[in-house]
């Protein structure tokens, strides 16, 4: 009988024994040693406690269906069980549940149990170490609607200034208009300066001659 007891116990977490009570697989969760920098896995001890005194319907159906005997018989058979394994208790025995633990007789004459199962992890632990993902896409709620980090990094970020390119051809415009001004403002300003010179020196020739006639 410990080994059905042990197979539901390891499925079902709990299992029930009348007039010695319940024996539940307790679970540790997970927990992070930061010293060691290690993840350390969930672990599980087995506790008893007192106080039931029926069989769970859910428990009956499971052992009728292992066993291949009905309800009624499971009851017979579980507090028969039961029974004799008190009884034995009682008498000052220690009786051992292998993986499970002892149970005995304690000081004020209640059914004493000192686990086996006790902390046992379930598996090993794993390094704690911090993983960086750079640019790592993660959902953000905004209201009512989920967004990526990405689409709320480009609606928060202003948009980058086009550069202008008609402002530069407008001043290249301006420098050659600017440009041209000046060559032919001297074109013009040379070309005058010479004529006058040479009307002046015509009319100092004419009356020259008409001195010497």
């Amino acid at each position: 009988m410990f080994n059905e007891l042990y197979q539901y116990l390891v499925l079902h977490r709990q299992v029930s024994l009348p007039g010695v009570g319940v024996f539940q697989l307790e679970r540790k969760p997970a927990d992070v040693d930061f010293a060691n920098k290690v993840v350390n896995p969930p672990s599980y001890t087995v506790a008893l406690h007192h106080g039931s005194e029926g069989i769970p319907a859910k428990q009956l159906n499971w052992f009728a269906d292992v066993l291949g005997i009905s309800t009624s018989d499971v009851t017979d058979r579980i507090s028969h069980f039961a029974s004799n394994l008190k009884s034995e208790i009682f008498s000052g025995k220690k009786m051992q549940w292998n993986g499970i633990g002892t149970l005995s007789k304690g000081l004020a004459g209640e059914i004493r149990f000192e686990a086996e199962l006790k902390d046992h992890q379930a598996g090993e632990p794993v390094p704690a170490t911090k993983v960086i993902r750079e640019k790592a896409a993660h959902t953000v709620r905004v209201g009512e609607q989920e967004k990526t980090s990405e689409e709320m990094i480009e609606i928060l970020q202003p948009a980058p200034k086009k550069r202008s390119y008609e402002g530069i051809i407008t001043l290249i415009v301006a420098l050659l208009a600017l440009a041209f001004l000046v060559w032919h403002f001297m074109q013009t300003g040379l070309g005058n300066g010479t004529g006058s010179k040479q009307k002046v020196q015509l009319q100092q020739e004419s009356l020259f001659t008409d001195g010497n006639l």
